[in-house]
C-alpha cells in the first residue's frame, strides 16, 4: 500500500478502545475526538491496515458532497446493512441506478407539485390538533412522530389505511433503524445477529411491510382512479430514455424510503423545535406575533418561522452524521487516502463549531434572519448537500411550518424540569421531552386557507 497521508488519529489499540465508547456515547465520543485531534481525524476500520476518516471540516464536507461527488458513493453500511431491509431506493442506491431514479422522481418534489399537497398536510394537522392531549407533562416525541407519520401516509396514499397496517409500518420503520445502527456500531457481533435469527426477524418485518404497501399499490392500479398524492406521482413517472414506468418492486422501494426519510426526521425536528420554543418564551412570543395573520402560503415562506426551524435543525440535525466511500484514491488539503476509504461527515459537530457559529450552544433564530441561507449553507447541512441533497427538503419545511404555526396559536407551551436526551440512531431521536401544554383562548385560530 502506498504511504498515504491520513489525518492524525487513533492507534489500532486506541481505535478498539474508542469503539466501545462510540457504542455507549457516540456524540460525546466523536466530539471529544475532534477536540483532541482537530476537525478531521482517522481511526482503523476493522482488523487490517485500512483506515477511515471522520470530519467536521466544512471545506472537506463540501469537497465530498459537491466538488468531487462523482468519486464518492454511500458506503455498504447504508447500501447493504440498511438496504437489505428497506430496498434499493434513493437512500440506499449508488451510481447510475441512483441517478436514473433521482431524475425520475425529482419532478414530483418540485415546489409547484408539493403545493398541491398543502391541503392534505393542513387537514392532517387540523385533525391531529383537535385530539392533542394538553397537560402538565406531555411526552411530545411520540405525538410528533405520529403526526409526521400521518402526514407521510396521507400525502402518499390519499385514502383510508387500516389502523393496524399503519401501526405495523410505523413500528417497522422505528425498529429496523435501531437494529441497523446496533449492527453498524458492533460489527464484531454481525455473526451473532445472523446466527441468533435477529436478521431473519427484521427481514420478516420488512416483507410484512412490503406486502401491506403492495396491497395498497395494487388496489390503486385496479381502481383506475386518480388521486392528488405521491403514489400517483410514482405510478405516473416515466423514464426519459424508455418511456417506461417503475416496476412494482421499485415503487415499493421508493415508498419505504419516503417513509424512512420523511417520517422520523420530521418528527424529531418538530419535537426539538417545540422544546426550544418552550424553553425560550421570548422567541415563542416573537414567532406568534409574526405569524398571527399568516395565510397558508405566507406561513410556509415566513422568514422568522423558517429561521426557528433552521436553528432547531442546526442544534439538532435530523441526520447528524452520514458517510461516503471513495471510489478512487483521492487527496484533500494535504491528506491522501486510497480507494475504499470511508469518510464520516459529522454534521452535528460542524453545526456547533465555534469557528463558524457565535455562541453555538445557544438557540438564536436571529442568526438565520441576519444572513443569507445560501451563505450559511457552506457550514449548514440539515438535508445533506450536493446532488444527493434530500429530495423532500421543501416538503419537510412546508409541513413543519404549517404545524408549528397552527400549534403555537392553539396552545401555550412551557418547559418542565425534565431534561431531554439525544439518542443518535440513523436520526437524532429526542427522548424525555416533557412539556407543559395548555389551550389558548381561541382554539379556532388556525392557518387560513389560500
Amino acid at each position: 500500500m502506498p504511504p498515504y497521508n491520513f489525518p492524525p488519529g487513533y492507534s489500532f489499540i486506541g481505535t478498539f478502545r474508542r469503539a466501545l465508547e462510540v457504542v455507549r456515547r457516540p456524540l460525546e465520543t466523536l466530539t471529544d475526538s475532534v477536540n483532541r485531534f482537530g476537525d478531521s481525524y482517522s481511526v482503523y476500520a476493522g482488523v487490517g491496515p485500512r483506515k477511515m476518516i471522520l470530519t467536521q471540516d466544512p471545506e472537506f464536507i463540501d469537497y465530498i458532497l459537491k466538488r468531487n461527488h462523482r468519486n464518492y458513493n454511500k458506503s455498504k453500511m447504508v447500501t447493504e446493512k440498511l438496504g437489505r431491509f428497506i430496498g434499493n431506493g434513493l437512500l440506499t442506491s449508488n451510481g447510475a441506478y441512483w441517478l436514473r431514479q433521482r431524475r425520475l422522481i425529482q419532478p414530483g418534489f418540485h415546489m409547484q407539485r408539493i403545493q398541491g399537497l398543502y391541503g392534505i398536510m393542513q387537514q392532517t394537522i387540523d385533525d391531529f390538533l383537535k385530539e392533542f392531549p394538553a397537560g402538565e407533562k406531555v411526552d411530545v416525541y411520540p405525538l410528533m412522530n405520529r403526526l409526521a407519520f400521518d402526514i407521510v401516509i396521507n400525502t402518499l396514499f390519499d385514502v383510508d389505511i387500516p389502523a393496524e397496517s399503519m401501526r405495523d409500518i410505523s413500528r417497522f420503520i422505528s425498529e429496523v433503524q435501531e437494529f441497523v445502527i446496533s449492527d453498524i456500531r458492533q460489527p464484531h457481533l454481525s455473526w451473532w445477529f445472523n446466527l441468533s435469527g435477529e436478521v431473519r426477524r427484521n427481514k420478516k418485518k420488512s416483507n410484512h411491510t412490503r406486502n401491506i404497501i403492495r396491497g395498497i399499490v395494487r388496489e390503486r392500479k385496479a381502481s383506475g382512479r386518480k388521486f392528488n398524492d405521491l403514489l400517483d406521482m410514482l405510478l405516473d413517472a416515466r423514464y426519459e430514455d424508455t418511456g417506461e414506468a417503475m416496476n412494482e418492486e421499485q415503487i415499493l422501494d421508493e415508498i419505504i424510503i419516503l417513509f424512512i426519510a420523511g417520517h422520523e426526521t420530521t418528527g424529531n425536528t418538530l419535537t426539538w423545535t417545540l422544546y426550544l420554543l418552550a424553553s425560550h418564551p421570548e422567541e415563542l412570543e416573537k414567532l406568534r406575533q409574526e405569524t398571527r395573520d399568516s395565510d397558508l402560503a405566507s406561513t410556509i415562506s415566513n422568514p422568522r418561522l423558517n429561521a426557528v426551524i433552521n436553528e432547531s435543525m442546526r442544534l439538532y440535525p435530523p441526520a447528524w452524521v452520514s458517510d461516503r466511500v471513495s471510489i478512487q484514491a483521492d487527496t484533500f488539503n494535504g491528506y491522501s487516502y486510497p480507494a475504499g476509504t470511508i469518510i464520516a461527515l459529522f454534521y452535528y459537530g460542524l453545526h456547533r463549531h465555534p469557528t463558524y457559529w457565535d455562541d453555538p450552544a445557544l438557540f438564536t433564530p436571529e442568526r438565520f434572519l441576519k444572513a443569507d441561507i445560501k451563505e450559511k449553507s457552506k457550514v449548514y447541512f440539515p438535508f445533506g448537500g450536493g446532488p444527493r441533497l434530500c429530495i423532500g427538503n421543501n416538503f419537510a419545511m412546508a409541513e413543519m411550518a404549517l404545524f408549528i404555526r397552527a400549534f403555537i396559536h392553539r396552545f401555550d407551551l412551557q418547559a418542565t424540569a425534565s431534561v431531554p436526551t439525544m439518542r443518535p440512531l440513523v436520526t437524532l431521536r429526542p427522548e424525555g421531552v416533557l412539556l407543559h401544554v395548555s389551550g389558548r383562548g381561541n382554539p379556532a385560530q388556525n392557518v387560513r386557507g389560500n
